[in-house]
């Protein structure tokens, strides 16, 4: 056992959690756990008054039980869809598997490892998911001590069971399949179901909790509608939820007791049926995963000119970061594709509520009614300046090269005209996300062309400021050692940085406006010409210290 756990802190190590961060970096870990939380908040505010709702509905029907079976039920159903990518990540993309063969450790360990690696991930789902629903059902319901024990327990093996069907899918899978060789492609599309997912969530929990109540009565009747309703589909994909709930609702009887019992059994015959075929599909499988394919394209004469053909040599290095930034998953999704999601999650909220077309006719009508001064260019400004400073290419431009830095430093170019290589794809990806941002308010709200013009023409400065200053301070607090892609995005208090500097920033120029209440013209001269001398300054300290600042670095 003692074996099972080091090699499972070795695992979150190598995965770049917080959970196995080196000594002395436990404040990091409080601040992103705390960002975290804070982020979780309103979703988790929007989810108790969800369940409050439907509580009160179901009490007067007495089917309030109904409530803890769906959410057993429904997050059974989210840890096995996620748990699919947690799998193949954990288990076959994490390539130390190789590593541990050779030691002495049995097989059963290593799958014993990574199964509490998957389980870890699949707790904070859980967390998210079932943990309101069970302290709202105990304060709604007067519940005591056993049924706050008997929750407890019923959450600690609630992802087993469905973890296991997970694992025994992909390992069957994987076992009699060659997609390995396309891993690069099955973690993008995780990342894209597990975005879409919480979007989707979201977007469920935020309808059913605004506009009248005739949505609430409506998913009452359905929980209630017995094995024609929601709760007979759910349950019925995943049996033991029905166990689980009943132990929580019967935790003062003996039958709580037992069905309790019977909820642990089954999750000890998952793992040791996970154990069982994992011995006898997953070695076989995952050896060699890590070979990469080649297509063997031959290439043409028209292609071989197109390739060699001469480029200044800081739009050549450009090219390449922006390659490497869409063919890395991890740097695709922490990096680029946010630019493109972030403008599109403001739609969520606005058009997930039922009362969405009210709220977007007085906004415009507000807008046509003279108010567009410049409080609104200010707004617009502070909203392209946060965008922008929650787009990590440009604070993580240096910490990406990772122990490369030293061949970055010996290629014939110029230190200046390499940063500023490194300064485009960030630029060009926060401009994309202010174009995304324009064109959902000009569809929406029917804005002005002027103000349009102007918000475009003040934002460019505003997206430059925060580039210039990420890839500064980035230079200045490099994390170059990292043993994979998503720990240089992922495990990177810079990017808390640069959002906290593009916050301060929109709320300082949100409060300015306020209070000199200048016209739209005057404030869209004034933001211009004061973050134009901002860029002009941060861009010749780049220039001018950039080049030993970057000599100084060490790979």
């Amino acid at each position: 056992m003692n074996k099972v756990l080091l090699l499972t802190k070795i695992m979150l190590k190598n995965a770049g959690s917080s959970l196995g961060s080196k000594k002395g970096s436990g404040w990091k870990t409080l601040l992103i756990l705390l960002a975290i939380g804070v982020g979780l908040i309103p979703l988790m505010a929007a989810l108790v008054v969800f369940v409050a709702g439907l509580y009160d509905g179901l009490a007067q029907i007495g089917q309030e039980g109904a409530l803890l079976g769906l959410g057993i039920a429904g997050t059974s159903l989210a840890i096995f869809l996620l748990g699919i990518v947690y799998v193949l990540s954990v288990f076959y993309f994490s390539q130390d598997v190789e590593h541990f063969l050779p030691m002495p450790i049995a097989p059963g360990e290593i799958l014993g490892a990574k199964f509490l690696v998957a389980l870890l991930y699949e707790y904070l789902t859980a967390l998210t998911m079932i943990a309101p629903i069970f302290i709202t059902y105990g304060v709604k319901s007067g519940g005591g001590f056993l049924y706050y024990l008997f929750a407890l327990l019923v959450f600690v093996a609630l992802p087993v069971i469905p973890l296991t069907l997970a694992i025994l899918l992909v390992m069957v899978f994987m076992r009699y399949t060659n997609i390995g060789k396309y891993k690069d492609r099955f973690r993008l599309l995780g990342g894209l179901i597990a975005i879409a997912g919480g979007l989707g969530f979201q977007a469920f929990v935020q309808r059913q909790t605004s506009g009248t109540g005739s949505s609430v009565e409506q998913f009452q009747q359905m929980i209630a509608a017995g094995e024609q309703g929601l709760l007979g589909i759910v349950t019925k994909l995943f049996p033991a939820s029905k166990l689980g709930a009943l132990a929580i609702l019967e935790s003062s009887a003996w039958s709580g007791f037992a069905n309790l019992l019977g909820f642990f059994a089954i999750a000890v015959a998952g793992l040791l049926l996970f154990l069982w075929v994992g011995n006898r599909l997953y070695f076989s499988g995952v050896m060699g995963i890590s070979e990469s394919r080649a297509k063997r394209k031959k290439i043409d004469e028209a292609a071989f000119q197109k390739g060699i053909r001469s480029r200044p040599m800081w739009l050549a290095y450009a090219d390449k970061e922006w390659k490497v930034l869409w063919r890395t998953p991890a740097f695709f999704m922490n990096c680029a594709l946010s630019s493109i999601f972030f403008p599109l999650f403001g739609l969520v909220p606005l058009l997930s509520r039922q009362d969405s077309a009210e709220l977007l006719a007085s906004l415009s009508g507000w807008l046509q009614g003279g108010h567009l001064g410049g409080i609104s260019l200010a707004v617009a400004f502070s909203a392209f300046v946060v965008m922008a400073s929650t787009n990590s290419t440009s604070i993580t431009a240096i910490t990406r090269e990772g122990q490369g830095i030293f061949l970055s430093k010996t290629l014939p170019i110029p230190a200046g005209q390499l940063l500023v290589a490194k300064l485009i794809p960030g630029t060009l990806l926060s401009v994309i996300s202010m174009a995304l941002l324009v064109a959902e308010a000009a569809w929406f709200i029917q804005l002005p062309s002027l103000f349009i013009i102007l918000a475009v023409v003040v934002g460019i400065p505003g997206i430059l400021f925060v580039n210039l200053l990420g890839l500064i301070l980035d230079m200045q607090m490099p994390k170059l050692e990292w043993g994979s892609e998503q720990e240089a995005v992922k495990q990177n208090l810079n990017p808390l940085f640069s959002m906290l500097i593009g916050m301060v920033t929109a709320a300082l120029c949100i409060v300015i406006a306020f209070s000199l209440e200048a016209s739209l013209l005057q404030m869209g001269v004034g933001l211009f010409v004061l973050f134009g001398l901002a860029d002009l300054f941060l861009f010749r300290l780049l220039l001018r210290k950039g080049p030993s600042w970057l000599e100084k670095m060490e790979g």
